[in-house]
């Protein structure tokens, strides 16, 4: 008796160690992206430390401060009320010195290293260990993991689609109001699973979820338009005020021909249209989506046209595109895998352009030389094949990820 038990905890223990391998890998290799950017340099952590916290007081980031020794009225965070309530704790960990900066750097960086094991072991739970490590090792993912927060909405999303998928939808909802309270746009995945509930006949579950996730959220955010609700409402102002460009395709595009132009109403148009689009093909997949195959193309669809892509929204694509590739057939999921792979290089070297780009207008009339120069037109350029090689894998995997659906209900 006692064999056999040692027998079942050798054979559980095999079990374990691919999961830790997993673990320990995204821990490394998240570790080896923080060496390759130390100090932080264009990271969003160390600019909003600075702004708001750098005097030590720690100011409530959603109500106007001063920073003291400064006449500057600082505004209120930006962001979700889950985002700042992070920042703002995170700096009682931080001793005030001349380093405090780079050490509140440090902090949040060893807290989104191990939120990016905790993605990772999430990814490998919803489809498996291979799809984790096509997400860890993609270096876009890992040049961006610090450039501010995003990771921190993206484990209870991934937690949400984790419970959906298992029909725990009360703690799905709760978790997808979190993910909201974090970052926002997480909201989107409301779309493919209306459309599942929908498909599958169940609305009075549909309207359940969508209460709890209202719910939820107002919980959540209530405390802080409590405690100012200016404050609190600054970031929905902010986001619906916020014009077009940076990095986005409206400014791309403007860049290599000068002569088309973009203004807001671009922006709700080209949503209209391509959110029209993946309706329609949501409804007419002859096998229903789960929420993990459906969720990379609505948020594909949310970013491509944002107001102002930033850097980091790689974090979001990555693990939703190689869940959804895990679902088509070996053979193409092979081509995908190329392409996956072709779309994060540009990925990073679209990254890596951008903040070269922006070097080299800072010191063009400056007698500091500038070792790589980055113009418009090359930045520009090598955002056009972002773009353009995102868009072909997304493409393809919406064809593949159809005929795949066809043939399964094809052979019931």
């Amino acid at each position: 008796m006692a064999s056999k038990s040692k027998k079942q905890a050798q054979r559980h223990a095999q079990k374990q160690d691919p999961l830790l391998a997993l673990m320990l890998c995204a821990v490394l290799l998240g570790i080896l992206a923080l060496v390759q950017n130390k100090y932080g340099q264009w990271s969003d952590v160390r600019g909003f430390f600075g702004m708001h916290f750098r005097d030590g007081l720690h100011h409530w980031p959603y109500s106007p401060h001063t920073i003291a020794g400064t006449s500057e009225v600082m505004h209120s965070v930006e962001y979700p009320v889950i985002t700042g309530l992070v920042m703002w704790l995170l700096t009682f960990l931080v001793p005030m010195s001349d380093q405090a900066i780079i050490h509140y750097y440090w902090i949040t960086a060893a807290f989104n290293i191990l939120l990016l094991a905790t993605s990772a072991y999430l990814i490998k739970s919803i489809s498996n260990k291979k799809t984790a490590y096509y997400f860890i090792f993609a270096p876009a993912v890992l040049y961006s993991l610090y450039r501010n927060w995003d990771i921190w909405a993206l484990a209870p999303m991934l937690s949400a689609i984790l419970l959906f998928e298992r029909e725990k939808y009360s703690r799905s909802a709760w978790m997808l109001s979190l993910s909201i309270a974090t970052k926002f746009f997480p909201l989107v995945l409301l779309l493919p699973i209306g459309i599942i509930f929908i498909r599958k006949n169940q609305i009075s579950i549909l309207i359940k979820y969508c209460a709890n996730v209202l719910i939820s959220w107002i919980i959540i955010n209530l405390p802080f338009a409590l405690i100012d609700f200016r404050g609190w409402s600054y970031f929905y102002e902010y986001s619906y005020k916020r014009g077009l460009g940076s990095a986005s395709i409206y400014e791309i595009i403007s860049i290599l021909i000068p002569s088309i132009s973009f203004s807001s109403p671009y922006f709700y148009l080209f949503n209209f249209v391509i959110f029209s689009a993946l309706i329609i093909y949501l409804f007419k997949i002859n096998e229903i989506p789960t929420l993990a195959e459906s969720s990379f193309f609505v948020v594909f669809a949310f970013i491509l046209f944002t107001k102002q892509y930033s850097m980091q929204y790689v974090i979001w694509l990555a693990p939703l595109a190689v869940i959804t590739m895990e679902k088509v057939s070996r053979k193409n999921k092979e081509i995908l895998l190329y392409l996956y792979i072709l779309w994060q290089a540009f990925e990073l070297v679209f990254q890596y352009s951008f903040f070269q780009k922006m070097l080299t207008d800072h010191y063009r009339n400056t007698s500091t030389p500038m070792t790589i120069s980055v113009s418009n037109t090359m930045y520009a350029s090598i955002g056009a094949i972002r773009y353009i090689v995102a868009i072909l894998f997304t493409v393809i995997l919406c064809k593949f990820f159809y005929d795949g659906k066809k043939a399964v209900q094809g052979q019931k």
